[in-house]
């Protein structure tokens, strides 16, 4: 391909991944990636150290073939995977331009470098149990981050958007426990085991902690700390450095935690779908009839997908199995 063209294909992904690519851009970048369309599932097969062993090696060997000036300085996460996408098509690596997309996808989870990112999309909650066993549930549009080396000696958790946090009480060694900390900017929150909620939007200028259950501390590193129990609530302005403190109904404040885990007879193939968006895994039915059965229940949100489907079951005359990030529900049909 002659240079010219080839530095324009650059440019074009460069506004894929930035969403900035016009609709004929993006279904151009759509039909380069179906071409490999076959090779992805060989990726599905792998462990997450394998994937990120895999990640790794790619960086060393795109590294080699981007402008001497990029070598020059780190490779940040999102230049690297603009890197990436440039560098396609002097390697002709399908498996690159694979991950390259399902990292600008939003509501996916993976590994970039060292840090482990899940992102919510807008619209839609997701769920998420972090490797100590807290767990999160991310209202639309949010993103958090944390280190590969999480619960090994520390516990933290970079947040941009509203998440609900359900954090389990963790000795380290028998001894005392270890903090929990979220990072909202310069604000730190910390927590032993509590449930809480924070709120931290790009867009504005404040960042609100709401608590359930337990005790939290929020602080600014400066000349602010709020101690924080059931019911109450701090938001704090990050340009005017106030806070307000006062008592709040905590559980109005976060029902949008339970918003989609309230449901009455709802088809259970509609009902899939939901759940299918929340905990990022693939429902499938071995009966196609269990589509049509009703469901009703009623669930806190911060359930795992077990913890769900073994009341689901119950309910519905139903089995499932739960195996390589997919869910399969079998049985002859609803009660």
């Amino acid at each position: 391909m002659p240079s010219g063209n080839r530095n324009k294909f650059r440019s074009i992904v460069a506004r894929y991944l930035s969403g900035s690519a016009d609709e004929e851009e993006s279904d151009m970048i759509e039909k380069y990636y179906e071409l490999f369309a076959g090779k992805p599932d060989r990726l599905s097969k792998l462990s997450p150290d394998e994937l990120v062993d895999i990640r790794e090696r790619m960086k060393g060997n795109i590294t080699k073939r981007i402008a001497p000036s990029a070598r020059s300085r780190p490779l940040l996460p999102g230049f690297f995977w603009r890197a990436a996408a440039a560098a396609l098509i002097l390697i002709g690596a399908g498996w690159v331009f694979f991950l390259v997309r399902e990292q600008r996808k939003p509501g996916v989870s993976l590994s970039v470098g060292r840090k482990v990112v899940h992102h919510s999309v807008k619209g839609q909650t997701k769920f998420v149990v972090l490797p100590d066993g807290s767990r999160v549930v991310l209202h639309g549009d949010t993103r958090i981050e944390y280190d590969r080396d999480f619960n090994r000696q520390t516990r933290e958790v970079s947040l941009t958007g509203e998440a609900y946090f359900d954090v389990v009480h963790l000795n380290v060694g028998g001894r005392k426990p270890a903090s929990f900390v979220i990072k909202t900017g310069k604000i730190s929150t910390t927590v032993l085991g509590t449930a809480f909620s924070i709120k931290s939007l790009p867009s504005e200028s404040e960042v609100v902690v709401t608590v359930t259950r337990g005790k939290v501390r929020v602080d600014d590193g400066d000349k602010h700390t709020s101690l924080l129990t059931a019911n109450q609530q701090v938001t704090y302005n990050t340009h005017t450095t106030v806070a307000d403190e006062k008592i709040v109904k905590s559980q109005e404040l976060t029902a949008w935690v339970q918003a989609d885990m309230v449901f009455q007879e709802m088809p259970f193939g509609d009902l899939a779908e939901t759940l299918e968006k929340r905990y990022g895994v693939k429902i499938s039915f071995q009966n196609p009839q269990l589509q049509q059965c009703l469901i009703t229940g009623r669930f806190s949100g911060t359930e795992t997908l077990d913890e769900v489907f073994k009341v689901l079951t119950l309910t519905s005359n139903t089995k499932y199995s739960l195996e390589s990030g997919e869910l399969v529900l079998s049985g002859e049909g609803c009660r």
